[in-house]
């Protein structure tokens, strides 16, 4: 008997041994392909493996390679060991899960819907990834090592990938079109289908980034906990979205050595607290902080090292800022309203900015209130070859003014603009010790003074102008020994001019419409000389021709026969009404070296004429009668030598008097008398 159980404990060792050995040789991937066909038949899951170890001396360990589930998970690496498999139950425990060189398309990983009842709860003590890449909306995690421990992913049947777990591990590289992070550590849980990371630490854009953060997909909210900022260059072609429905808050953000460039804004050197900022994804924040920056440019806008303070709501965003600009100082109080589309300025003073004009320079504000605008000891450089402008020592007051619509209109009965310049330059013509003083009401801009050395002398308007078409005005100028070189200069003309005006003009009338205007215009000029129009020459040589008879002139022919020579007048003085924007000329005179030449008549000021001239002698009696009539630039001209009477009437008494080189006696008698020239 003992011999007996002696060979049968033998016998049963050697086949203990003998199973071992074959079950040591097993190949599971014999199995490989009825058990997933059986598994693609029966489910969604779409399943594929290339390699696969498995023992059945360890049925809770299994290795596989190149695994593919779906068009969302790849693997070049699958670990699974079983804690516990109870497929009556439907429980099924993994005490470690290890995905390695994988990439998962979180967007597409709705496939796992349908598995079989014997999985309906899933428990992961620990999951591990190596090398992991992760695709979702636009975003992509690359390097992606972590370690989730106590995760639950299903439950009685349902996905639950939100469920309560730990979490830790590092991700090499995350990136979007408008983020870029690196070298990203993380510690954290998920706890009530919120993500709640303590420790979130990166390089962002070349700076690095710290912050405690919390996501909670329920309510859509990222919230950011005393985000810390340093060094970074943020960088953005178009504003960063955030999906709809979400919400970004930042508690306690600081801000160190921070740079934004974008298309409508650069800022350089920010440092900076923020005790919060709540952004839906669209419009403004509602923001409280501090800040100060080595430089910003918005649009065509610039500032230099400044401080600000900024108070935001949905409704109004409320900047306080103080330092640098254009080279010199400012204080400013603002509030933008991007609903209404509307900037208020509360307050700003700018004092020795030195300002620059470009050419493609617009306004980018369609409503905006000016309650109060002080600009001193300014400088403005026109780089606009359209407005060859430039201000130095300028000074600019405004309060209570506002543009909307294309319009000023005033905010207040204080509503008003006051200024002033050492010196004014328009292209060559020059302005100095120039100052105005203007107010607006709700239908006038009523210029006080609007004063200035110019050409010279000395000029000054005031007056009123309708802000709403036709823009009717009423205007009164008076201006003293203007330089006629200067303006000569200015207007580049084909013949050159010079000598010394006075005006006055006292019109109204529509603005842009000059057939409108009435009032009184009086021109005084002395000493004037033009180019290429010689009166003298021209006078003497028609006195010496017979127009006894009314003859009308070719005046093409007389304009060049003007150009022969140059003029001179000593004296000049054109006076009287406008009516309907027609100047009456009456007791008007140009004198010249030698010649009176009087005029009547009228001067359309929109462009014609009907004029009587005459040459007078030294008693005031016409011997030329030159008419012209019609239009400006093809003007019909009549000469005639009227016969005098004995004694003559004079056809001119004014305060311009005869030449003292001028020829006595009968005109007509006295140049046939001179001698011809050879």
């Amino acid at each position: 008997m003992r011999k007996l159980a002696r060979k049968l404990l033998l016998a049963l060792l050697l086949l203990g041994a003998a199973g071992w050995l074959l079950l040591s040789f097993f190949d599971a991937n014999q199995l490989k392909k009825p058990v997933l066909e059986w598994l693609n038949e029966h489910t969604e899951l779409d399943i594929s493996i290339g390699r696969l170890e498995f023992n059945p001396l360890h049925p809770y360990k299994l290795l596989a390679e190149d695994v593919r589930l779906g068009d969302w998970l790849e693997a070049k690496q699958l670990y699974l060991e079983l804690a516990r498999l109870s497929p009556l139950a439907g429980q099924t425990r993994i005490a470690v899960l290890d995905l390695n060189d994988a990439r998962i398309r979180l967007d597409r990983a709705t496939e796992l819907a349908a598995l079989p009842d014997n999985l309906a709860t899933i428990t992961v003590d620990e999951l591990n990834t190596k090398n992991l890449t992760l695709a979702w909306d636009g975003w992509e995690a690359q390097g992606v090592n972590l370690k989730l421990n106590d995760w639950q992913p299903r439950r009685d049947g349902q996905w639950r990938w939100w469920s309560d777990m730990a979490l830790s591990g590092q991700v090499r590289q995350l990136s979007h079109p408008w983020l870029e992070m690196s070298r990203i550590g993380l510690e954290g849980r998920i706890h009530r289908g919120r993500l709640e990371l303590d420790g979130l630490r990166s390089r962002l854009f070349d700076g690095l980034f710290e912050a405690g953060l919390s996501l909670d997909p329920a309510s859509r909210e990222l919230t950011l906990d005393e985000p810390r900022f340093s060094h970074t260059r943020l960088q953005f072609d178009q504003a960063p979205p955030l999906p709809e429905g979400w919400t970004l808050l930042l508690n306690r953000a600081s801000l160190q050595d921070l740079s934004i460039t974008s298309p409508w804004l650069t800022a350089n050197g920010i440092d900076g607290d923020f005790r919060y900022v709540e952004w839906p994804g669209q419009g403004l924040p509602e923001a409280r902080g501090d800040w100060q920056a080595d430089e910003a440019v918005l649009d065509w806008l610039r500032l230099d090292a400044h401080q600000g303070q900024l108070l935001g709501t949905r409704e109004r965003l409320g900047l306080s800022l103080q330092g640098k600009a254009y080279q010199g100082s400012l204080e400013a109080e603002l509030g933008w309203f991007p609903q209404q589309g509307r900037l208020d300025i509360d307050n700003l003073q700018l004092t020795g900015s030195k300002l620059e004009w470009l050419p493609d320079m617009h306004w980018p504000v369609p409503d905006l209130r000016i309650h109060k605008l002080n600009l001193s000891q300014a400088e403005l450089l026109s780089m606009d070859p359209g407005l060859p402008l430039s201000l130095h020592g300028g000074q600019l007051f405004v309060a209570d003014l506002a543009w909307s619509a294309e319009q000023w209109r005033p905010l207040s009965e204080q509503a008003r603009l006051e200024g002033g310049w050492s010196e004014l330059a328009y292209d060559s013509l020059i302005s100095r010790q120039g100052g105005f003083k203007a107010r607006l009401d709700d239908t006038r801009l009523i210029m006080d003074e609007l004063a200035g050395d110019v050409l010279d002398g000395r000029a000054r308007l005031e007056g009123s102008l309708a802000v709403y078409p036709p823009h009717q005005a009423s205007l009164r100028l008076e201006a003293q020994d203007l330089a006629l070189r200067r303006l000569s200069s200015w207007l580049r003309k084909e013949r050159g001019f010079s000598g010394r005006l006075n005006l006055s003009a006292a019109l109204e009338g529509e603005l842009h419409n000059r057939a409108s205007w009435d009032g009184e215009l009086r021109l005084e000029g002395e000493d004037i000389f033009v180019e290429r129009l010689g009166l003298d020459d021209w006078l003497r040589r028609r006195l010496g021709e017979d127009y006894r008879e009314a003859k009308g002139v070719d005046p093409a022919l007389a304009a060049l026969d003007l150009e022969q020579g140059d003029g001179f007048i000593y004296r000049a003085e054109l006076k009287g009404p406008v009516r309907q924007g027609r100047w009456q000329l009456d007791g008007s005179a140009v004198q010249s070296v030698r010649h009176l030449l009087a005029l009547r008549g009228e001067l359309d000021l929109t462009g014609g004429w009907d004029l009587e001239l005459g040459a007078v002698n030294d008693q005031g009696c016409r011997e030329l009668a030159i008419h012209l009539e019609e239009s400006w630039r093809s003007p019909k001209l009549r000469l005639h030598q009227p016969a005098l009477a004995e004694p003559c009437q004079p056809w001119y008494r004014g305060p311009v008097p005869y030449p003292a080189a001028g020829l006595p006696g009968r005109l007509t008698e006295a140049v046939r008398n001179l001698p011809q020239e050879p």
